[in-house]
């Protein structure tokens, strides 16, 4: 299906800390998505990043390219669990309309996992690239053989360099 319309209304707008869109320009489900996002200089976290020259957090952006694809692949419970060649290459700056393509690059031979390349671009500039976003629908504690906590299952403490520790919920 090719579609543009504005995103429904069960799709989180983009804003504070949110991963979101401002319109859905085509989801040919499984294949390719592509979406706008608006970022206006209203957000409160451009006081604080960074007071002079406000840029809209690397985060945020990489999360929306993550929802974008869970989007095209039709799998909610698709959950990150790898970026591979993460690059940003610009600021995306408050004025900016970035322009959000997911495209699958193969679902490989598991069926619990779905592989996608992701780009941002801004005035057909990219500002951000993903060459392997790796989406898994099966536990974190299954992929790694390890006793982390599985994403969909109950939170989990997990140590962070400065000695404290953070609490970790899908």
């Amino acid at each position: 299906m090719t579609a543009s319309h504005p995103a429904p209304a069960d799709l989180p707008a983009a804003g504070i800390g949110t991963p979101g869109f401002d319109r859905i320009l085509v989801v040919s489900p499984g294949l390719r998505a592509e979406a706008l996002l608006n970022v206006t200089g209203t957000l409160p976290f451009f006081d604080s990043h960074f007071p002079r020259r406000p840029i809209l957090p690397g985060v945020l952006l990489t999360e929306s390219l993550i929802a974008l694809a869970v989007m095209a692949a039709g799998d909610p419970l698709l959950r990150l669990r790898a970026a591979d060649g993460l690059r940003f290459r610009r600021f995306i700056t408050p004025g900016d309309q970035v322009h959000l393509t997911v495209e699958s690059v193969s679902t490989g031979t598991d069926p619990d996992e779905s592989v996608w390349r992701a780009t941002a671009t801004v005035d057909g500039r990219t500002a951000a690239a993903i060459k392997n976003l790796r989406l898994a629908r099966r536990p974190i504690a299954a992929v790694h053989g390890d006793s982390a906590a599985a994403i969909g299952g109950p939170a989990a403490a997990m140590p962070v360099a400065n000695g404290f520790a953070a609490e970790v919920t899908p």
